[in-house]
């Protein structure tokens, strides 16, 4: 995995990078096979795809499961902020951290989370046993969904469209201008597959989408900073074994300063400097402050779209009226690529680092509002897999696990 799970291509790992089980079909018989397996938990989703193991867990901060998930060809899913235990897990964002689960079908995705989707005191950002069930209770009032809880998955493929009922939204927002063709067809493809099945495809808007990936960026790199702080070689972890020349004269800064100059890659030294740079006391109001204010209207859109509430708001006599009626306009999950395009080739270290961070366009927004999202594997393009990424309401994690579950073909 990429060090302390910072990057999108598996590069910057102290091992050397994984790599893709899969290469072009233009490429059989040249040397030419060093493909990145998505990243940061890259390792783990090229383990998967190549038969190593049958379920792998990784961390997903703003895209770590779903990316590798696309580009080798298997699902990688993020569940809601919460629902799986973070405990064990070294913190990079706190705030956007979760623990992701990749297989080679949804059935051996879900069959772990169930596994492991419990109450966990010792992390303290967990569900409660509490909320899980105002979650359960929520989601299964619905009367345009209830069926599906009705129907075991084995039956549900014999049902014609087993999915009738559903609404699923494609976010205008998620047209851009980075998206090849083939990411393109397979999401018109994904989503006639979708209409098949018995859903209704209607187009929705997240107006504040196109600022995700600068609010993540902002918000991540400066909990990075703050988190790995404690990386300091005097509590744990490397410490410079470089002796100063006067022992009556030793400057802790400066043991401070090569401890972690040696014991950081480059690219967690770049970004721990960026989020440094963003909480200053010159920066804060200019940067860190706007991206959270902007990470709340990312965190509305998504609930103004869904017609399940958020149950983190659910109190309110209106939310729970919207339970029995869904509004005209409300979806039950959003259907998009995962990625842009098919794998890239491994590039070395600090080279196009701009271009490494647009790999996470898609992917960081479910992370931003803390809501569960899912990457299947979607077709391929001479002969590189293609990954369609799903989200839904908060919590709402079994229906976005049902409706995943018919979209793997």
């Amino acid at each position: 995995m990429d060090e302390f799970g910072m990057g999108s291509k598996n590069l910057y790992s102290k091992y050397g990078p994984a790599r893709n089980p899969f290469r072009p079909d233009d490429t059989v018989g040249t040397e030419n096979y060093d493909y990145s397996p998505g990243g940061s938990s890259g390792g783990s989703g090229a383990a998967v795809a190549a038969g190593m193991c049958r379920v792998a867990l990784g961390s997903d901060t703003g895209g770590s499961v779903r990316l590798p998930g696309a580009w080798c060809g298997i699902v990688g899913y993020k569940p809601t902020y919460g629902r799986i235990s973070r405990y064990g897990l070294v913190p990079y964002g706190s705030s956007l951290d979760t623990v992701g689960i990749m297989a080679r079908t949804v059935e051996d995705v879900h069959s772990t989370f169930k596994a492991i989707c419990i109450p966990d005191h010792r992390d303290m950002t967990c569900m409660s046993e509490s909320l899980r069930k105002r979650i359960n209770d929520m989601a299964k009032s619905r009367p345009w969904v209830n069926k599906l809880y009705e129907v075991s998955p084995g039956q549900s493929l014999k049902i014609k469209q087993p999915l009738k009922g559903m609404r699923i939204g494609i976010p205008r927002e998620c047209w851009v201008e980075e998206l090849s063709e083939p990411a393109l067809e397979s999401w018109k493809a994904g989503a006639r597959r979708l209409a098949d099945l018995g859903c209704e495809i209607v187009a929705v808007s997240l107006p504040h989408l196109p600022y995700s990936l600068p609010t993540y960026y902002t918000i991540a790199l400066a909990e990075a900073s703050s988190n790995l702080a404690r990386y300091d070689g005097i509590r744990y972890g490397w410490r410079s074994s470089e002796k100063p020349d006067d022992l009556h004269n030793c400057n802790a800064s400066n043991k401070y300063a090569n401890t972690r100059s040696e014991g950081f890659g480059i690219e967690v030294q770049r970004r721990i400097l960026l989020g440094t740079y963003v909480l200053s006391a010159q920066t804060c109001e200019q940067y860190y402050i706007p991206s959270q204010k902007i990470r709340r209207l990312i965190q509305q859109d998504f609930d103004s779209v869904f017609a399940l509430p958020n149950a983190l708001h659910a109190e309110s006599a209106s939310a729970k009226s919207r339970l029995l009626t869904r509004r005209p306009a409300g979806v039950d999950a959003l259907l998009f690529p995962t990625s842009t395009n098919t794998a890239r080739l491994l590039e070395s270290k600090g080279k196009n680092q701009a271009a490494g961070y647009v790999n996470d366009v898609m992917t960081v927004p479910a992370n931003l509002a803390g809501i569960p999202a899912i990457s299947v594997p979607a077709g391929e393009k001479n002969g590189m897999p293609l990954g369609l990424q799903l989200s839904a309401q908060y919590g709402d994690d079994e229906l976005l696990l049902q409706i995943a579950s018919h979209l793997q073909q």
